[in-house]
């Protein structure tokens, strides 16, 4: 599981955290956009799981994959889906909450099948850490707006929505590292205030937004203490 919280650390860091509204724009409209947005995954995934890449990954049959082969492999399968995903998008295919998570989905799909799951255990806590970073950040942003968008038919979120948003998410999820009883108050203060700002409008987020959002934060704030082996 280590490569494989690691890969996914990546996907996460390249897909969400690193891919700007330029990019995310720019890989729609031309193909040299495609190809930096594809290729800056290898470099965080070989940046990650550079101490295992001349190990063997997996085998199938005859064929046994080292680390630098199923990490071009990963990257093939990113390109050819995220490729036909842009094309079918440019064809008039409704770009929604179904197939974002279905490209989420075949991504995982890949990194699963090439990453050695069983054989290396997972011994640090960082990968995961920060794949909840990038999920309580940037993720959530993008996943919240594709469900806003089907449902309100809502804009991508102005920067400054998009930024407050993501600061109050991290702060809710940070409040969970604190020691017991502190992250408690803590957690409680931060909920209330940005409510109340929600219910007097100085905050002009959807309450479906701040609902998912505070959920996706709260339940990673509460797997983190876990995964660090606090005690609430």
């Amino acid at each position: 599981m280590e490569i494989f919280c690691r890969l996914l650390f990546g996907h996460l860091l390249a897909d969400f955290t690193f891919q700007t509204n330029f990019i995310a724009d720019w890989k729609r409209r031309r193909f040299t956009g495609l190809l930096f947005h594809v290729f800056l995954h290898p470099v965080f995934y070989l940046a990650l799981t550079w101490p295992y890449l001349g190990e063997t990954w997996r085998v199938y049959g005859p064929v046994a994959l080292n680390g630098w082969v199923c990490v071009a492999l990963i990257t093939l399968v990113h390109f050819i889906e995220d490729w036909f995903r842009v094309l079918a998008i440019s064809r008039g295919a409704n770009d929604n909450t179904f197939f974002y998570f279905w490209d989420q989905f075949v991504h995982l799909v890949a990194m699963w099948f090439l990453a050695p799951v069983n054989g290396y255990p997972l011994v640090n806590d960082w990968p995961i850490l920060g794949i909840l970073f990038v999920v309580v950040t940037h993720c959530a942003t993008v996943t919240i707006w594709f469900i806003e968008k089907d449902i309100y038919g809502k804009e991508f979120p102005e920067t400054e929505e998009k930024y407050i948003s993501i600061l109050q998410r991290l702060v809710v999820w940070l409040s969970f590292f604190l020691p017991h009883p502190w992250w408690i108050f803590i957690l409680l203060f931060v909920l209330i205030s940005f409510f109340r700002h929600v219910w007097t409008r100085r905050v002009d987020f959807s309450w479906a937004s701040v609902i998912m959002g505070n959920s996706i934060a709260v339940i990673c704030g509460i797997f983190s203490r876990f995964v660090l082996n606090f005690h609430f």
